[in-house]
């Protein structure tokens, strides 16, 4: 993982007035936590009209050696990579994925080239790859898990993983590749950017034809339609609708499901007795099991405190530490996530589970130092709880950190106004402000244990984060997926879908990424792993979810009945529960918001 910053301007000052100016001490600073290892920056330019600035922070993960940047060759060519590839048949886990993809950009001379070693990676990414021919590629995954901005003004254009004070910033849209052409943008003075777009979107749809949004009066965008670059998820949502005839296999496991008298357990045991449910089953586990595999392998298994004594430098290293954490609510998503991870470290690795509560000062007044730490049993406490002691019990070889991650309206205040709020720019909403504001503290791993002889303070050490996001959108979890099949049926759900996988990049995984790298930790997602996503996609919408079963059963239902088959029963039926509420964040707010309302406290600061 790294953080980006690049600023193309037209000459017209001393390199140390525009290094003053265009890069703020408080943007250097962010770029330099999201990727504590490293920090380099490069001067350049261009036909002396254009001024180039690159700098790059390295959060060192993988590989034998530092993998500095920007990374150079002797042609002038730079790169500045911010990702993963995943793809082992690529690049092997124990080795450094930024040489590899520099060795095989550095060699295109044409621009299909280029576009073909870039379709060809799967995993997150976002990158900036300046061809000393004048041309500067850039973009972002196509479901936009890597946060990269942009700003252009009169006097230039930037790049960046997060922003500065500027409110000009808007998310690099995740619907294709960039690229910037320095010599037409010299002779024109206006940037010449052409977009050449994803074949098609996550769901397989054909793109929309109004992808032009992101031109303004200092830009000239062009779209080049004829040369898309293959979509990485293989397999287009299968929407398919079930017949009368399939309905029926499935219609004593619902009667049963709406009986009052018929617990989970039964319910789930009797849809696994399904034929029709036994293959897709066991194949999900399998991509999934996989997906998960990739992200927990893939980096060196030291923790930062290790890395930090050691310097990076490749030896003969014990890290018994944590390295690998999950962010951990106790409910289904995020339990299968490290149930699974528990499959594919080593026995003595141990995984820390960080699991996030909130607590007002109105609460915190009214408690006694006796009872404090009862302030912090928030829904997800409780069923963060619950998930480690079914963790122990199915997987006893392994040792479970419990992290309770505890903060006060005082800190979420401080934190919000110096750090958080700065973060989240360009995302502005209620919504944005509790999930980044619960996000920040959960990966930021400052907490307790609970230990036989009482609590000890501990601050988690991993660099690799397991989230659960993807699930909902996928697999039907969210309220409005019922609303809408309760209204329009399976078309109606299926319609619901499409729109829920095709908007993943402009949501909020930028967003996300700005806030847990802040922290010096990675976040990987299993669930929109490439191949899990074209799993799901192929399979017809029946079997992820039915959601003629009740709340907590139909929603999910696949991975549902994989959490009750690894022996994960409680949590198993869970319904859903979004951070916000289950952390308590919501509830220290304005009671009276809406999550689509602008966030006053963010406009305040």
């Amino acid at each position: 993982m790294c953080g980006i910053c690049i600023s193309l301007s037209f000459r017209k000052r001393s390199d140390d007035e525009r290094q003053d100016d265009v890069f703020s001490l408080n943007l250097l600073d962010r770029i330099k936590r999201r990727g504590p290892n490293h920090t380099e920056t490069l001067l350049s330019s261009f036909s002396d009209v254009l001024d180039l600035h690159f700098i790059s922070s390295v959060l060192q993960l993988r590989g034998s050696s530092r993998s500095l940047q920007p990374i150079t060759d002797s042609s002038g060519n730079i790169l500045l990579w911010n990702g993963e590839i995943f793809d082992e048949t690529l690049v092997e886990g124990c080795h450094s994925d930024t040489k590899f993809l520099s060795e095989k950009l550095f060699t295109c001379t044409e621009s299909s080239d280029v576009l073909s070693t870039i379709e060809s990676i799967k995993g997150p990414f976002a990158f900036a790859f300046y061809q000393s021919n004048g041309l500067l590629w850039f973009g972002r995954d196509v479901f936009g898990r890597r946060s990269l901005l942009w700003r252009v003004d009169s006097a230039g254009l930037y790049l960046c993983s997060v922003s500065d004070a500027s409110n000009e910033w808007k998310e690099v849209s995740a619907r294709g590749i960039y690229c910037l052409d320095l010599k037409q943008t010299s002779l024109e003075k206006s940037f010449i950017i052409y977009l050449y777009p994803w074949s098609s979107t996550p769901s397989g749809s054909c793109l929309s034809q109004n992808l032009v949004e992101e031109a303004s009066t200092h830009v000239k965008l062009t779209v080049k339609s004829e040369k898309s670059i293959k979509n990485p998820i293989f397999a287009i949502l299968n929407k398919s609708l079930p017949s009368d005839e399939l309905l029926k296999v499935f219609k004593f496991s619902e009667e049963i499901s709406n009986s009052k008298s018929m617990n989970s357990d039964y319910i789930f045991k009797i849809l696994l007795e399904l034929s029709e449910m036994n293959e897709p089953l066991l194949e999900f586990e399998e991509v999934l099991s996989n997906a998960v595999r990739k992200r927990v392998q893939n980096h060196q298994h030291i923790c930062k405190k290790c890395y930090t004594s050691v310097n990076g430098i490749q030896q003969d290293w014990t890290c018994d530490h944590t390295s690998v954490g999950v962010l951990f609510s106790g409910g289904l998503d995020s339990i299968v996530i490290a149930c699974l991870a528990d499959r594919h470290l080593k026995d003595h690795e141990p995984i820390d589970l960080l699991n996030v509560a909130f607590a007002s000062n109105m609460n915190l007044r009214k408690s006694t130092a006796a009872d404090r730490h009862s302030v912090y049993e928030t829904p997800d406490r409780v069923t963060g709880r619950n998930g480690i002691m079914a963790l122990r019990k199915i997987c006893p070889n392994r040792t479970w950190n419990f992290v309770e991650v505890n903060i006060t309206e005082e800190d979420l205040i401080n934190e919000r106004r110096d750090t958080i709020s700065h973060l989240l720019r360009p995302s502005c909403t209620v919504l944005d402000d509790s999930i980044g504001c619960a996000l920040w503290f959960a990966s930021r791993g400052k907490g307790i244990l609970a230990l036989d002889k009482g609590y000890e303070s501990y601050s988690s050490p991993v660099r690799v984060l397991l989230v659960g996001m993807g699930a909902d959108e996928q697999l039907g979890g969210y309220s409005r997926h019922r609303a809408k099949f309760n209204s329009f049926g399976w078309p109606g759900l299926i319609e619901e879908l499409t729109l829920e996988l095709d908007r993943i990049s402009s949501r909020n995984l930028g967003r996300d990424d700005r806030i847990i790298a802040d922290n010096g930790v990675e976040s990987r997602y299993p669930f929109l792993d490439e191949v899990v996503v074209s799993f799901l996609n192929s399979l017809p919408v029946w079997l992820k979810m039915n959601l003629n079963y009740p709340r907590g059963i139909g929603e999910k239902l696949l991975l549902r009945l994989l959490a009750y088959k690894l022996g994960l029963h409680d949590a198993a039926a869970l319904p859903k529960r979004a951070i916000q509420f289950g952390s308590r964040i919501a509830r220290i707010e304005n009671s009276k918001e809406k999550g689509s309302d602008v966030c006053e406290r963010l406009k305040n600061l």
